[in-house]
């Protein structure tokens, strides 16, 4: 039986893996005047041009603690794309619901990741209510490792309110998933006027082409009309 948990896990990973990576290839694909050499040649003399992606989605995970909640909401990234020094910031709205008590609560927070397998650092702010008369608020920090589009986040509730609503997590352990809905990429802005006055001078240059063949059919013209 462990064997085949072990067998089912890793073939989730892997169709999360190539889930990810066909997600981006295909936004990279039909990104605008995207070149994908641009970012990955750093040139010898001059800054390198730098490339950002921004991309929102829908979250889902299980959060385990002293009780079992399960999670849904949204999310937001900011990537840096950089063979270097890769940057990601992410912010995240989602409700958790503990079934067996009938305790909603409302999580509002961001994270941050650097370098390419660092741990992400973030802090949330929640609200908790059991529908009734008892809630209680709270914040507090989170520790993280992101990979493939899961996030294993530990977290701490500090809690404020009423101390009756004791069917509430303080410290958790959460698993999410991370399904992409939107993708897109936009170079720095140096880049993009340097892109956007490369477009002007190639549209200048065809106005010019085309007021030439004009001139000179209109020269063509004028001298058949005195011909005849």
């Amino acid at each position: 039986m462990k064997v085949n948990l072990c067998v089912l896990a890793l073939l989730l990973f892997q169709l999360s893996l190539r889930a990810q990576m066909a997600f981006t290839s295909n936004a990279v694909n039909t990104a605008d005047n995207f070149n994908t050499s641009q970012y990955t040649t750093y040139p010898l003399f001059g800054a390198a041009r730098k490339l950002y992606q921004r991309n929102r989605g829908v979250i889902i995970g299980l959060q385990k603690g002293r009780y079992t909640s399960i999670e849904l909401g949204g999310e937001a990234h900011w990537r840096k794309i950089s063979l270097r020094n890769p940057r990601i910031i992410g912010a995240t709205a989602n409700m958790e619901y503990n079934f067996s008590n009938h305790v909603i609560g409302y999580k509002a927070g961001m994270w941050m990741k650097h370098g390419r397998v660092n741990l992400t650092y973030g802090a949330n702010v929640a609200y908790f209510t059991d529908f009734k008369d008892k809630s209680r608020f709270g914040f507090g920090p989170a520790v993280g490792f992101r990979l493939a589009g899961f996030h294993l986040i530990n977290g701490y509730n500090f809690l404020v309110g009423n101390k009756e609503l004791t069917q509430v997590n303080t410290l958790y352990l959460t698993l999410r998933y991370y399904f992409p809905v939107d993708n897109q990429f936009v170079w720095d802005k140096k880049t993009r006027d340097k892109q956007k006055a490369k477009r002007k001078r190639k549209r200048e240059r065809e106005e010019r082409r085309q007021e030439d063949k004009k001139g000179f059919f209109d020269f063509l013209h004028l001298h058949k009309s005195k011909d005849l």
